[in-house]
Formats: C-alpha cells, structure tokens, sequence
C-alpha cells in the first residue's frame, strides 16, 4: 500500500465530516462499571460434588458415617484419660484414625491438645477446639494441624451412637493448616456454623484463599457451604454485622493492585450477604480504576456485548484521561495504539461523525511514510490502516475483519502484547481482535 494514496483517503474522510466534538473531558468518577472489571475474587456455580466422598485431595471432603437412620450425635464415648497419647513415630495408621482410636478409648480433649502440641503439628496457626456443630448437646472437636509432609490440614471429629467419626477435612496447600475465621451462629438461625478458608496456589505467586461456611445438614448427616459458589479471594476474609441487622456479613476486602502474575487489579470490598436461602455477593464497592488498560478491558467486555457506543466511549476516556497509569513501560506506544484501533472498529460500526478525528490522530501519530509497509508500523496502527482501507475498498465489515486477522497471523505480537497481563485479564483470540 503506498503511504500517498491513504493519506488521500483520510482527507476525503476529514473534509467530508462536520465538525466532530474532541476526544476530552475529564475523568468520570466513578467509571460506571462496578462489577465486570477484573477483580480479585473468583465466583463460580457450586459444584455439590466437589464435597463427596472420593474428591481429589486438593477438595474439601465432607465425610459422613450413617450407622443407624436415627443416629444420636451427643453420645460419646467417656473421657476416663486413662489411654496415653500415641507416639507419632509408631503410627501405624493414618493420622485420623490414630485419633479417633485415642479418644474412644477414653483420651480427653487437654490429653489431645498436649499431645499434638508435642508432636509439633499444631505450629503456623494449628489449634484445637470443641464446638457444638449439630445443635444436639453434644461436640464436635475441630483440630487444625499441620499434617506430616508438611500439610495444612483440618478434621472435624464428632460422635455418633458412641463412637467418634471423622464428619469433615479439608487440605490446604502447603504446611499451613486452613484458618477458622469465625465460628457462631453467621444468620441467625439458631445453629453454630464455622467459617473456614485455606490457601490454594495455582503457582508459587499466585496463592488464594479458599472460603467456605460450613452448616451441619442433620437429614444427610453431613457438612455443606452455605455460599452459593466458591469463594476465592486474594485477601483472607472476615465477618462482621456491616448493615446491623443481627445478620452477619463475610467482607472481603481488596487491598491489592496487583502484580505480574494476578494482573491489574480494582480495589475496593465485596460483602456476601444472607438472603434466606444461602450467602450470596450482594454488594460490590470498587474504587476508580488506576490503570489505562483496566478501562480498555473494560471496552472489549462491551465491545463483545455489542453495546458499541458504550465501548466507544470507554476507549475515548482511556485516550483522553491522563490521570491514568500504565501497567507496562511500552504502554505509551501499544495500548493508545490498541485502543484507538478499537476506536476506528467501532466507530466505523457506529458511523459515527468523529471517525475523520480518529484517523487524523492515527495519521499524526502512527504516519506511513514513503516506502513503509504494514510490517514496518506498530501493530495496531497497522490493523487500523488495514481495516480501514477494506473497508473503503469493499464497504464490508466482515471481508475488513478477514484482512485484519491475516495481518494477526503474520503478526502475533498482536494478541501476544494483549494476553500478558496476568491471571485475572482477558484472553484474547484473533477473532476476538475484529468480530466482525
């Protein structure tokens, strides 16, 4: 293509438009978009199998032991302390049954807590409670302890017709046992429920916390979460009565920004609330977006929504606001570069009068000189000329986009430059670079 013939086309483009409106304005405060931008807790439809017996290790397993239809979860066996605690070098069984042998026998909580103490698992936040978790008198004993081979585990003994059986453990990855949170009566129904989460990493630097609210189910005889889905957040959660209604609240506060593995991040809180059924997030508080790319992100979500002029006038505030900050140092060049790009796809899709404007600028800053290819030019100014001239050419949308995604085969920096920000951005496809 020779850089004289464009230059034509976009003053034919120019003077032809009436005098469109620039690309300024101040910043909106807050960006209308509360709760589509990256964030740092991950919600997904809950899986009921995901707690069933015969789960991978790196689930939750809730364990259930029905011998009889009517079990009776307050008799247990008497504490007479007459057993000794076991060596943890002699074990011949796992961990859990060695337990549930010493307390039928007739161990007593403190012989428990002293042993596992001298044993040494009850370091990096281990403890040992006794809590009434069925609401029948009797109690349930909840031992986080750091399992050997270094990992984080949590049991939840009860008893059932006189014996102790284990109702409940959950993994954490690495030597840190899961946190209980809280433990009390979360909605006020009457009953104890405990609040536990766990470290889960996908990597070494990125590790979350796993949150579940845990309810005794006296039909199945089992523990399930009271939330609608998982729970995952970067921060560890707390629970707090915010609205004062004796109803109380899980608050994950997002404090992070980010970084290289997690990508740009909002701060701001979630609040899981009650709604008389389970615990659902019902309000999102986001700060302002800090960076340029956040707000583009943004964009495509609508982009790809079809809501067009929406999308539109999000690019034109990542161009316009200078407040803004860039995740990268080569943000300058390829993110103004991209988003006016996205500027050209939608307003041409618009037919919007500001379109000339757009084309001035890319002319001013991404110019053709003589002599210039496509390959010379930054990439998304050169996906900008390309849709452009097919466009001009054919007066097609769909045949424009074909031509862009043969440039993004030749050129995968294209959707390379855009798939780095980190675990919680976008993935990008070429079709998804012109949808045309």
């Amino acid at each position: 293509m020779k850089a004289h013939g464009w230059i034509v086309v976009c003053l034919l483009l120019i003077a032809a438009a009436c005098q469109p409106e620039p690309l300024t304005g101040s910043r909106a405060t807050p960006v209308p978009f509360p709760t589509m931008t990256p964030g740092q807790v991950l919600i997904g439809q809950l899986n009921p199998a995901a707690q069933a017996a015969g789960s991978s290790p790196a689930e939750a397993v809730a364990i259930a032991s029905r011998a009889t239809p009517t079990p009776r979860y307050d008799a247990c066996p008497v504490q007479t302390g007459a057993p000794d605690f076991p060596e943890l070098q002699s074990l011949d069984v796992p961990l859990a049954e060695a337990l549930i042998r010493f307390l039928e026998a007739g161990g007593t909580l403190a012989q428990l807590r002293s042993g596992l103490s001298e044993w040494g698992v009850l370091q990096e936040g281990g403890e040992v409670r006794d809590i009434d978790l069925t609401g029948e008198g009797g109690v349930e004993i909840v031992i986080a302890y750091t399992a050997p081979g270094d990992v984080g585990s949590l049991l939840i003994l009860g008893c059932e017709n006189g014996r102790y059986v284990a109702r409940y453990e959950m993994l954490a990855d690495g030597s840190t046992p899961p946190t209980i949170v809280w433990v009390g009566d979360v909605n006020r129904d009457s009953r104890t429920e405990l609040v536990l989460s766990r470290r889960q990493c996908e990597s070494p630097d990125l590790c979350e916390f796993d949150t579940q609210i845990l309810r005794w189910n006296e039909r199945q005889g089992r523990f399930f979460n009271l939330l609608s889905g998982p729970l995952r957040s970067l921060a560890l959660p707390t629970v707090d009565d915010i609205d004062d209604d004796s109803v109380t609240e899980l608050v994950v506060n997002l404090d992070s920004r980010g970084n290289l593995t997690t990508g740009p991040l909002r701060t701001g809180i979630n609040i899981y609330d009650w709604n008389g059924a389970q615990y659902v997030l019902s309000i999102i508080q986001l700060q302002p977006p800090v960076f340029r790319i956040q707000i583009i992100h943004e964009a495509d979500r609508e982009f790809a929504r079809r809501n067009i002029a929406d999308a539109a006038r999000l690019y034109g505030l990542a161009l316009a606001d200078d407040d803004l900050r860039y995740w990268f140092n080569d943000g300058p060049v390829n993110v103004l570069s991209y988003a006016l790009y996205r500027l050209v796809l939608a307003y041409t899709y618009l037919e919007d009068e500001r379109l000339p404007e757009v084309v001035q600028r890319l002319n001013e800053e991404y110019p053709l000189d003589e002599g210039d290819t496509l390959e010379d030019q930054n990439v998304y100014a050169a996906l900008a000329y390309t849709f452009l001239n097919a466009v001009q050419a054919r007066e097609d949308l769909h045949t424009a986009c074909q031509a862009v995604q043969r440039i993004v085969e030749i050129r995968p920096e294209a959707l390379e430059l855009l798939n780095r920000y980190g675990r919680y951005s976008p993935t990008y496809t070429a079709l998804d670079l012109c949808p045309f």
